[in-house]
């Protein structure tokens, strides 16, 4: 096997990818993956590719896996990131379909074709790459249950047949995925009553996910950034770092996965500005480099940031010197938070994502427009920027109604 960065073979298995056009969710999730398998090789003391490591990183999860430690879907993807990777290596490109091809393999012939029939609908119906593919996926799953628990035809199935299948496909995916997989069920019921496959109206045993909630993001104030800030210890080595990870994100709103990804190439100090691609979207994103955030940046550089052939900016202050990894970042805003006796209360979340919520509040609330602040923040689309709305408290107030002309006597309250 020939050698090569491990870094360099993700670029080429991201590049592998693109032809087979998985979502912008799905190329994300691979990502942080392969992110993990670089700090996994990282901490081992090796920057080029190993097979027999890479099998090690995938026989751990599956140990995670087996004491409960993790859902089944992720170590599913761990597993299929390292396969994409010997993929890559071996041949110089990707097959969707080499480690999918037989998917429908242990299904029966009637099963197959009801499968392919329903594929070909979603194709008809404009659904976008990702959403379809999570579909026939749903659906290929509900009819191996279906083979394998019960011993009856597709025609026969029952409301409590359907219910006994919720609980069990929950187990392989994360609460806040429910949603999405209620609704891909519903999808093919719905398709099976329509081509008149099943006798009852299989779809009444999904339960409904209720409307949307409409989350109210959590941010800090600037009395509490301030405080943050004065928390750090900027004496010491690990302060200096740690104070520039932290005023990065306050003044940029850059995702803690591409803090933790910045490269010193990145930065352009001639030009003040930053350049990256972002490990969620794949989208390209330049902001300025601020004074207070360039001063913060410079003196760990040039003063206390390890000696090391690393391309990554922030490094672990003790030896091996590797790329600080996302559970670092969180454990850095939690510590900070801790000294500063900021959200200490409850479930409040305490990781680098509220600072990227607190700019675009404050953004919103100077009445920028959500374009602009949707391009700041580097978003794929408009609309993520308007989960913002709801921390913009003033604007809030003046669209509420009053009461005038719904009063009620006192015996009506009552």
């Amino acid at each position: 096997m020939k050698e090569i960065l491990l870094t360099e073979l993700v670029t080429q298995a991201r590049e592998a990818i693109k032809p087979i056009q998985h979502s912008a969710s799905t190329v994300y999730q691979y990502g942080l993956a392969w992110n993990e398998l670089i700090h996994f090789f990282e901490s081992n003391g090796r920057l080029y590719f190993s097979k027999e490591l890479a099998n090690r990183f995938v026989q751990e999860a599956k140990d995670e896996l087996d004491k409960g430690l993790i859902k089944e879907w992720r170590y599913k993807l761990k597993r299929l990131s390292v396969l994409i990777l010997l993929e890559v290596l071996e041949t110089g490109s990707y097959s969707w379909k080499t480690h999918w091809a037989d998917a429908n393999g242990i299904l029966p012939v009637e099963m197959k074709q009801l499968h392919n029939n329903y594929a070909k609908g979603l194709i008809r119906s404009g659904k976008g790459n990702g959403t379809r593919r999570f579909y026939e996926t749903l659906a290929r799953q509900f009819l191996k249950y279906v083979q394998q628990e019960f011993n009856k035809n597709i025609s026969d199935l029952l409301l409590d047949d359907v219910r006994n299948f919720i609980p069990y496909i929950a187990r392989s995916n994360q609460s806040t995925s429910m949603r999405t997989v209620l609704s891909a069920l519903r999808s093919f019921l719905k398709f099976l009553y329509k081509e008149r496959v099943t006798k009852e109206k299989l779809v009444l045993a999904v339960p409904s996910s209720g409307s949307r909630k409409t989350t109210v993001v959590p941010t800090i104030t600037k009395d509490e950034e301030f405080r943050l800030l004065q928390a750090i210890d900027r004496s010491s080595d690990i302060g200096k770092r740690n104070y520039a990870m932290i005023l990065l994100a306050m003044r940029t709103g850059l995702r803690s996965v591409d803090i933790t990804n910045l490269k010193l190439s990145s930065i352009d100090w001639r030009n003040n500005t930053i350049a990256i691609v972002q490990q969620k979207n794949g989208r390209p994103l330049t902001i300025p480099i601020l004074s207070d955030v360039g001063n913060a940046l410079s003196d760990y550089i040039l003063n206390v940031r390890p000696q090391s052939s690393i391309p990554y900016v922030f490094l672990r202050y003790q030896s091996p010197y590797t790329k600080l990894s996302r559970s670092n970042c969180y454990a850095i805003s939690c510590s900070i938070m801790k000294k500063a006796n900021i959200r200490q209360s409850g479930h409040q979340r305490k990781g680098f994502h509220i600072f990227r919520h607190s700019v675009a509040a404050r953004m919103l609330a100077q009445e920028i427009s959500l374009p602009v602040i949707s391009n700041t923040l580097g978003h794929g689309s408009m609309s993520s920027s308007k989960v913002y709305l709801s921390t913009d408290g003033k604007h809030l107030k003046a669209c509420a109604l009053t009461l005038q002309g719904i009063e009620v006597t006192k015996e009506e309250l009552l």
